[in-house]
């Protein structure tokens, strides 16, 4: 029964995912340019959240520094692309690679911390390599980098060719999240989530467990924000390793619901409904956004995906919940 169940809940996230894959397919078809942009936008910061949502909810890695992942990427698949000459939207699987290489470099330092010295040790971390960027003349300084080699490619298609990526980083974000939730290593998350001496005493190798998972979401987090990169068409270490990203984030991912997979599609729908409705109020918008965060806090600290779980009790993307049973 159980693994009649873990296979329901697989097949259920499959046909959510193929749903989603559809409407955002027929999308370029019957929106127009602004709303293109918009949703490219909502495309890579959803994955972003997501993979935070992984890390902290479900790893233990509250990472405050996470805009590290985001410039990495972005500055990679500049240079990458202008230095070779190559069309950029084929060098995401580098921006990605970029992010696995600096989650292996970054986390023995970041393993030894924990709590709020982990949070506060990922934010210098990123500060670090964006003052390095800044006084690197080849990366271009202060003043950041150009994507020129986007000059080869088409106006007409550039923004389609864009949106594509957003779209895949997106799909393989969630495809990669479901198939690990709904695997023993998912599990092993949980279990580490819930009780991480107990965890470890039962067999799960939490540093191990801990370094893939920081490996995987860096990779997908620097591919990312490669692909928000690709619609801003430049790049500076102020805009790539800043901490409003983090705090967007943040906010999405406490909004909908932290420790929950569909928490961070509910919030980044959300905000972004907030931000195009509020987008002339001035600072009415973040006193607005502010107190909505204050209030989900109090009032509902599983969020407002745990509210709507409640009133209809109902899975999205649903995740196994109870270990396979042991073959005798």
């Amino acid at each position: 029964m159980t693994s009649m169940t873990a296979n329901m809940n697989l097949v259920r996230s499959i046909i959510f995912l193929c749903v989603a894959l559809a409407a955002l397919a027929i999308a370029p078809f019957v929106m127009p340019a602004k709303a293109m942009t918009i949703l490219i936008e909502f495309c890579a910061v959803l994955a972003l959240a997501l993979i935070w949502n992984v890390l902290a909810g479900f790893a233990g890695l509250f990472l405050m520094g996470f805009q590290v992942f985001i410039g990495v990427g972005g500055y990679v698949l500049f240079v990458t692309a202008n230095q070779m000459g190559v069309v950029p939207f084929y060098l995401l699987p580098v921006a990605a690679l970029g992010g696995g290489l600096l989650a292996v470099a970054i986390a023995p330092a970041l393993f030894r911390l924990s709590g709020a010295q982990l949070a506060i040790g990922s934010w210098v971390i990123a500060e670090i390599v964006r003052l390095v960027v800044y006084h690197t003349d080849a990366l271009g300084a202060g003043g950041g980098i150009s994507l020129i080699v986007m000059r080869i490619v088409p106006r007409v298609d550039r923004l389609p060719l864009t949106y594509g990526a957003a779209v895949l980083v997106l799909v393989i974000t969630l495809l990669a999240i479901v198939l690990l939730m709904n695997s023993k290593y998912g599990l092993a998350l949980r279990a580490m989530r819930d009780n991480e001496v107990a965890a470890e005493a039962l067999g799960v190798n939490v540093f191990w467990m801990r370094m893939a998972v920081l490996v995987i979401g860096g990779a997908l987090a620097s591919a990312a924000g490669a692909a928000y990169y690709l619609l801003a068409l430049n790049i500076s270490p102020t805009s790539g390793f800043s901490i409003n990203w983090t705090a967007t984030i943040l906010f999405i991912v406490i909004l909908g619901g932290i420790g929950t997979v569909e928490g961070p599609i509910l919030g980044a729908i959300i905000y972004f409904a907030l931000r195009e409705l509020l987008i002339d109020a001035g600072t009415a918008y973040f006193i607005a956004i502010g107190t909505l965060a204050i209030m989900v806090t109090v009032f509902l600290p599983g969020g407002l995906w745990g509210l709507v779980r409640r009133l209809v009790p109902f899975d999205l993307l649903p995740i196994r919940k109870v270990a396979p049973a042991r073959r005798t």
